[in-house]
């Protein structure tokens, strides 16, 4: 089947998407959020039923709330097991055979990870999106004197060394290539790099990105790692907003080096590259390696929205 894989939600249209979702799941954020509340808002017709879920810093328990699109009927639960809770959720929530989108916006990574796995493998809805609203501006720091850091991104970093729910795997025996798509932090990268320790990098810059020279910061503010493992050769670019060109990178890279690289994978770049990263993952895993440093973000990381897209996802469920 070929369909039309991403759209721009609009006052034209939105009334069409309306009508195509029967349940709609984003993150926890406050409502004065303007990105997290952004699409729902748009979405002026929908009538369906609404999932935000928020998982603990440690990516083991995760919390729920449950209403209509009116307010009403309003359910939450808390401290339930992120494995195997959230399977048991989504089945007896009904999940199997709606037509389901997910906003990508504020959902955690280590969230997005598992449930793109347990929808695509498990629950298999008749019909799967998912929705991204753009950042116009990201919040940047004030700078003293010796900070590296131009943006106010995240609270903390937990680490990597708890592995991604869902995908965790006994270490191979080939050497490792690292696969990681870039962000504006200077040491998530360099700090996995270091742990890793792998034989190769191939860096992933987002471009064209959702503004222009933000790919430039990308590899500013990463330089370091990059000449550390001497990838500026190697360095690839993908449209920051489409997670179906860097499933298709991810594919060509797999099919090239897996004869002789372990491949890990860390996304670490845009929402639309994670989402990506999660569709791969699902699909090749255990073939691959899906690392992450589960950043716990701040609540209020970026300002102003240049634009809501859609992604279509049925293709995935198989």
């Amino acid at each position: 089947m070929i369909y039309q894989e991403k759209f721009e939600l609009s006052p034209d249209n939105q009334s069409y998407f309306s009508m195509q979702f029967d349940i709609v799941v984003t993150g926890f954020r406050d409502d004065e959020d303007e990105r997290h509340v952004r699409f729902l808002k748009d979405l002026k017709d929908f009538d369906g039923k609404i999932y935000c879920f928020d998982v603990c810093e440690e990516a083991e328990k995760f919390h729920y709330r449950r209403h209509n699109a009116d307010g009403s009927e309003a359910v939450s639960e808390n401290n339930k097991s992120l494995i195997p809770d959230l399977e048991k959720l989504l089945r007896s929530e009904n999940f199997e055979g709606a037509r389901i989108c997910v906003d990508i916006t504020a959902i955690k990574q280590s969230l997005l990870f598992l449930l793109t796995k347990i929808l695509l493998k498990s629950i298999k809805p008749s019909h799967l999106f998912a929705a991204y609203t753009e950042p116009l501006e990201y919040k940047k720091k004030k700078m003293d004197i010796g900070d590296t850091e131009e943006f106010d991104l995240y609270n903390k970093i937990i680490g990597s060394s708890k592995g991604v729910p869902g995908f965790y795997k006994a270490k191979g025996s080939k050497r490792i290539l690292l696969v990681a798509s870039m962000g504006f932090d200077s040491q998530r990268l360099q700090t996995i790099y270091e742990s890793l320790k792998p034989q190769e990098l191939i860096p992933i810059v987002g471009f064209p990105s959702f503004v222009p020279g933000w790919n430039l910061t990308a590899i500013k503010m990463n330089y370091r790692v990059l000449k550390e493992s001497n990838s500026y050769d190697l360095l690839e670019s993908c449209e920051a907003a489409s997670p179906f060109g860097i499933y298709d990178m991810l594919k060509e890279i797999y099919h090239r080096k897996s004869e002789e690289f372990d491949i890990y994978i860390c996304p670490l770049g845009s929402r639309p590259h994670v989402l990506g990263t999660a569709l791969f993952a699902t699909d090749y895993f255990p073939s691959v390696f899906l690392i992450y440093d589960h950043a716990v973000e701040k609540k209020f990381r970026s300002q102003d929205v240049l634009r809501v897209n859609i992604y279509h996802l049925s293709k995935f469920i198989r």
